[in-house]
């Protein structure tokens, strides 16, 4: 690779999504003069992770995982040695570990600044700040039995039980009885040897979706919509949904657009960073907002072969001063798919979606 101007940090970067978001960067390179002369550091915490990376990073740093105390320091650390001027931020981990001090970086990061990153990190704080709205399902926090049995009594069946935190639908099952909510949660406050807040939902039997957005000091720089089809594993999940989506395609939607928008303007009046928002439909079709990442979610790179590269989006405007004419790319990206498989690289086409409606 060129010698740097630049310097991009991608962390997680042999993870899921952290992998996307190198693959994003990579494919901007032919077309994008700034990309050329950049250099690209990733973080990482296993050797396999590092192996896949490294061709798509100048180097690969192994540090803590991000729900180790020395996490952010490592962080700060490489941040300094390489002198970084932006940086990607990929799992939940990193993201809680960060956000007591998200503010003191000298750098861009993706992630949102506070008060709003509390919402991406808890979803209980998340429905607590959307409660009035029409997006926002009904919910009780369950602290206790006698949270569970008033949750029982105002949810038709079945209703949907949750951990508050935690990725890949963390705990989600729909529950019939009060006693399978009961033993669920305690199953997994043994596994875990933790004592989780839990959330009691009306079920959402509808379409699943994402929103991913760039935003910066309360101005929409980027959006696009995708859906959910399958996931993997999902015969054997207690849910069928394992947060690991593998098939998916690109939508138009201009109620989820108004929806999504409103939501994070509610959430901070001066966003700022990547929101990743998802969206299940009621019985009646309207979009529900189920939670919030402060990370980039679904599939980056489908985004990206759709036309909504934000990564680097995020990159252009952070380090040049660029940003995008028009903030919603839905439109061009619709129709793009995705098929995911185990042993196989994704495969991707495109769809008319002409006369498909949202």
């Amino acid at each position: 690779m060129a010698s740097a101007e630049k310097t991009i940090l991608v962390t997680a970067c042999g993870s899921s999504i952290g992998l996307e978001v190198l693959r994003s960067l990579d494919a901007a390179r032919a077309n994008n003069t700034n990309a050329g002369s950049e250099r690209i550091i990733g973080t990482e915490v296993s050797w396999w992770g590092t192996q896949i990376a490294e061709q798509y990073c100048d180097e690969v740093i192994r540090v803590p995982r991000g729900d180790e105390p020395e996490y952010v320091d490592a962080l700060n650390q490489t941040i300094a040695n390489y002198g970084v001027d932006l940086a990607f931020i990929n799992t939940d981990p990193e993201v809680e570990s960060i956000a007591p001090v998200r503010d003191t970086f000298a750098i861009p990061l993706s992630c949102p600044t506070q008060p709003s990153l509390a919402s991406c990190i808890d979803k209980r704080v998340l429905h607590e700040e959307l409660n009035g709205t029409p997006f926002c399902a009904r919910t009780v926090t369950i602290r206790s039995i006698e949270d569970l049995e008033h949750a029982n009594r105002s949810f038709d069946k079945p209703f949907w039980l949750r951990c508050a935190t935690g990725p890949r639908g963390r705990g989600s099952i729909p529950v019939e009885e009060i006693d399978e909510a009961r033993f669920w949660i305690q199953y997994w406050r043994n596994r875990d040897k933790s004592d989780d807040v839990w959330l009691a939902h009306e079920f959402l039997p509808g379409r699943n979706f994402n929103w991913t957005s760039i935003w910066h000091e309360g101005s929409l720089i980027a959006c696009c919509t995708g859906q959910r089809l399958k996931y993997f594993l999902s015969q054997v999940a207690v849910s069928g949904i394992t947060g690991n989506v593998s098939n998916a395609v690109l939508v138009q939607s201009d109620y989820i657009n108004e929806t999504c928008v409103e939501a994070i303007e509610r959430l901070d009046e001066r966003a700022t960073g990547i929101y990743s928002v998802d969206i299940k439909e009621s019985f009646e079709d309207d979009p529900i907002i189920t939670e919030v990442n402060g990370r980039q979610a679904f599939r980056p790179y489908l985004y990206t072969t759709g036309g909504a590269n934000f990564s680097r989006i995020f990159a252009d405007l952070h380090l040049y001063g660029i940003k995008p004419a028009d903030p919603f790319f839905d439109q061009d990206a619709q129709g793009w798919e995705i098929v995911r498989g185990m042993d196989h690289e994704p495969l991707f086409r495109k769809h008319d979606m002409t006369h498909r409606e949202i």
